[in-house]
């Protein structure tokens, strides 16, 4: 059971399976040219897909508009999310299973806030890819939502909740979450009660599953070894298979919200930090762009202004990142860290300190030269897989980016100067509704220790 939060991009490798850095110019990009292909079946689900002949798999990728802020109960999206390899209509959940297992084919599936997703990966082979694919249709368009089942995945999705409730970090991005949402649907929230989970029926299921998991409700994105006539095949059965004619409505634009200082007392060796500012810069808008940029200056690797602060200089935490976290209908620019107790306060202030005087200021051109590397990094590495294409092609539908993103993504990159950058921040970062989180052990607060020389 994996109900996953958005977190920050890993910090690429640039030396990896490199003899010698000598003579590279690090100022040239290698060119990106995926060939995306677009199109809406019959049904009216919008596919994306990309042929990959390099390895003999094809990876296929289904968002839905099912996430856990849609249904009109809590935890009815997450149970009908888990429910659906528990059994079809033709095999019972330890059947499936084999017989997937027996292909070679791998089923992953998360839910979020906006969205659930479920992904297929299996060899391009006709005699195992059909047989995966009938399964992976099987699946998502006829559950069984069988009582017996439904039990016991109340009680795993109660556990896995109760357990992530007690970490740190997780408890305050809640809090963040609902003062900065307070009255909009991103507020609510995603755990489970007893109570709650009591309430939820096979019927609510069945007729949640009719609604949210629609093809007009789904995004889906193929990328493989395969030509576009066999992957438009694919997406016309699972299609076709679906329930039909129901789409999820945009959400309302989020509130208007005011600074606060957030402590919440919860028993640990250390307090989890947030620093919150609401972002309402859709992904798609060009001055999103300045902002990743600035987010990677700023917070993203060891050689970031955070991390140089708090970690190098002072060596308060192991690691202090920063991130964007875009949503349809808003968005949020979020520090993150973890700190002794009695330097929670301390630690606030430099980071809010270092956050206002970077938004003064700007990046220099080295810092933006080193963070055009790491993301161009990032993506050459994101579309040298199959699996990590699908997943950034998922996402870029999401954000409803321009179909030749990744083609361009880079020339975009180094077309942003400090003073762009800069420009962008001081618009678009507002720091009086700025939100300061933290939870742990409330103890006397403590001056920072002085600078390591």
């Amino acid at each position: 059971m994996n109900e996953r939060t958005e977190a920050p991009l890993a910090a690429p490798d640039l030396g990896n399976g490199l003899l010698s850095a000598q003579g590279l110019d690090l100022n040239h990009f290698e060119t990106i040219k995926t060939q995306v292909e677009v199109w809406r079946t019959d049904a009216g689900t919008g596919v994306t897909f990309v042929e990959a002949r390099g390895l003999p798999i094809v990876d296929v990728m289904l968002r839905f508009k099912a996430g856990s802020l849609q249904g009109d109960q809590p935890n009815l999206a997450a149970l009908t999310l888990y429910m659906l390899d528990e059994g079809s209509q033709r095999f019972d959940a330890i059947e499936h299973a084999q017989r997937m297992e027996r292909l070679g084919a791998v089923v992953d599936k998360q839910i979020r806030r906006e969205h659930a997703t479920l992904s297929l990966r299996s060899l391009s082979t006709p005699a195992l890819l059909d047989p995966a694919i009938e399964l992976f249709t099987e699946m998502v368009a006829q559950p069984a939502f069988d009582d017996t089942s439904l039990e016991t995945v109340k009680r795993q999705l109660l556990q896995h909740d109760a357990s992530r409730a007690k970490q740190p970090v997780l408890r305050a991005r809640r809090e963040v979450f609902h003062h900065l949402f307070s009255g909009h649907p991103y507020a609510n929230p995603q755990g489970s009660t007893a109570q709650g989970l009591a309430t939820v029926t096979r019927d609510d299921l069945k007729a949640f599953h009719r609604r949210a998991y629609s093809a007009t409700n789904l995004e889906m994105v193929v990328v493989g070894d395969l030509s576009r006539t066999e992957a438009q095949g694919i997406a016309q059965r699972i299609s076709q298979a679906l329930p039909q004619g129901w789409a999820a409505a945009e959400l309302p634009v989020t509130p208007e919200t005011t600074s606060a200082t957030i402590n919440v007392e919860q028993p640990g060796a250390s307090n989890a930090v947030l620093l919150a500012l609401p972002m309402n810069v859709p992904a798609n808008e060009p001055e999103y762009l300045a902002l990743v940029m600035a987010s990677e200056v700023l917070g993203s690797g060891l050689d970031s202004r955070l991390m140089k602060e708090l970690r190098q200089r002072r060596g308060l935490t192991y690691d202090i990142r920063s991130q964007l976290v875009p949503m349809s209908a808003g968005g949020l620019f979020v520090i993150e860290w973890e700190i002794a107790p009695h330097f929670v306060a301390g630690t606030q202030d430099r980071v809010s300190t270092l956050l206002a005087d970077f938004i003064r200021q700007g990046p220099s051109e080295a810092e933006l030269q080193l963070a055009r590397q790491q993301l161009a990094g990032q993506l050459l590495r994101g579309v040298a897989r199959n699996n990590s294409l699908a997943a950034l092609l998922t996402n870029t539908t999401y954000q409803r980016q321009a179909d030749d993103y990744p083609n361009t993504y880079i020339e975009r990159l180094t077309q942003l100067t400090p003073e762009v950058v800069r420009e962008v921040m001081q618009r678009r970062f507002d720091l009086t509704r700025q939100v300061l989180v933290s939870v742990g052990p409330m103890v006397d607060q403590q001056p920072l220790p002085a600078i390591d020389q």
